[in-house]
């Protein structure tokens, strides 16, 4: 058991703390507001208080984030401990920045509630993030972080039993267009046809013609390939089908359609499936509720798992949403245009509402890596996109964290714009599972 010191209780401090010693730790702890109680502990103890016990307590000195209730613009800066970007420095104790501060900073996702510049699609930009700016958005900073601590705290007290950090790997894959020219109805394929001669586009025409006579196989129908490598190296991934209305950026087959629905079904089988909440829905309740409500239909199962399409979502709007339908995962946590580390963190953690400053039960899982991301945004060939992958997954076994990967069925079609990327999926596979 230890025992924590503080000089006053919050949501803040008590999410915070249960997040590293319960989910990262595993171990029992206690808090306490009185020091002569502290200070009668024969066992292993934190002082997160500016008060100077002279005895073997771990000490942090806290800055006021923990202590407040409302969200404040206010300067941040940035040192680097021992090669690792630190903030909320601080001048007393046994570390040099006040480590939960920092850690409830980037995983409640603090800077994102503030008036920012958003991207043309109206999402959150990562430029405006204090990890872009002071360059460690590649860096799994909240991990390394909790694995010192860790470090410190097994110096102090060997025999506090805290869990060691160990890599693990979720593949996650989004189906936005389930098939490229199949079950789009009369209108969409005859306009899709007439497009591509209206543009000359003769082979995208005779392509297009081929696969909707049965000549030649979808070019987006690579689910067996899918499966094939999911087999092969025993993973269980998580499925996200897009089921909103077509229109704008959601351009997904019916949900009505035959094929589609026995598409989603034999998935619910086999696989844990979600919702891909439209780019419409993001911020409409009622969007929303109609797709969640659709997917729960189709698989005669409760979804309780989300994506939003685009990584189009608003803290914490779009969160309070998820909450109001019974999600209690999302996986939306990372940025479209970056691979990296949005949070700071490879693994999961509860969503802490700033606005109602209190503790949900949605489970944010953070994705590091996103096959668009490396495609669209950074503009890497596969070869570049294999040598980005490698980096941040070793990044990720360094911390013994979790690695969240995104793809879709489009990139293992070998068309344009996927020309090359088919093998690039099972390459970061063999790469990502844990070696024994």
């Amino acid at each position: 058991m230890l025992t924590i010191y503080t000089h006053k209780k919050s949501n803040r401090l008590l999410y915070t703390l249960d997040f590293i010693f319960k989910e990262r730790f595993d171990v029992d702890y206690k808090v306490t507001t009185d020091a002569n109680e502290f200070r009668a502990e024969l066992g292993p103890r934190l002082n997160y208080s500016m008060e100077n016990f002279k005895d073997i307590s771990l000490n942090i000195f806290p800055v006021l984030l923990l202590f407040q209730e409302d969200v404040t613009e206010h300067k941040v800066v940035v040192k680097e401990w021992d090669g690792v970007k630190v903030f909320y420095n601080v001048n007393k104790g046994d570390f040099p920045f006040d480590v939960f501060a920092a850690t409830f900073f980037m995983i409640s996702r603090y800077e994102e509630y503030l008036y920012a510049k958003k991207d043309r699609y109206g999402r959150y930009d990562p430029r405006n993030s204090l990890a872009w700016k002071n360059e460690f958005l590649y860096e799994p900073v909240v991990n390394i972080w909790l694995n010192r601590l860790g470090d410190a705290l097994k110096d102090r007290f060997p025999d506090l039993p805290l869990k060691k950090a160990s890599y693990s790997f979720q593949p996650t894959i989004d189906v936005d267009n389930a098939w490229a020219y199949l079950h789009k109805g009369f209108l969409r394929t005859t306009g899709g046809l007439a497009m591509n001669m209206v543009q000359q586009r003769f082979h995208n025409y005779g392509h297009r013609l081929k696969v909707l006579m049965g000549m030649e196989r979808d070019p987006y129908d690579n689910y067996d390939e899918i499966d094939r490598i999911h087999a092969k190296y025993d993973l269980k991934p998580y499925i996200f089908f897009l089921l909103g209305n077509y229109g704008g950026y959601d351009r997904a087959v019916s949900h009505k359609n035959k094929f589609f629905r026995q598409l989603v079904h034999n998935y619910s089988e086999k696989a844990i499936v979600g919702i891909h909440a439209s780019f419409a829905s993001s911020q409409n309740s009622r969007h929303l509720a109609e797709e969640i409500e659709a997917l729960d239909e189709i698989t005669e199962k409760e979804v309780r798992c989300n994506r939003f399409h685009y990584i189009k979502f608003k803290m914490p709007d779009s969160y309070e949403k998820l909450v109001e339908q019974g999600i209690t995962k999302d996986f939306s946590m990372g940025y479209p245009s970056r691979p990296g580390f949005r949070a700071g963190y490879a693994g999961s953690f509860k969503f802490f509402n700033l606005k109602a400053n209190k503790i949900t039960n949605l489970r944010i899982y953070p994705f590091h890596l996103m096959d668009a991301t490396l495609n669209f945004y950074s503009k890497h060939n596969p070869h570049e996109a294999y040598a980005k992958c490698e980096e941040i997954i070793d990044k990720v076994k360094d911390v013994g964290g979790t690695l969240m990967t995104v793809w879709h069925n489009e990139s293992f079609s070998d068309i344009s714009p996927w020309k090359g990327w088919d093998t690039i999926y099972e390459r970061m596979v063999d790469y990502a599972v844990p070696k024994d």
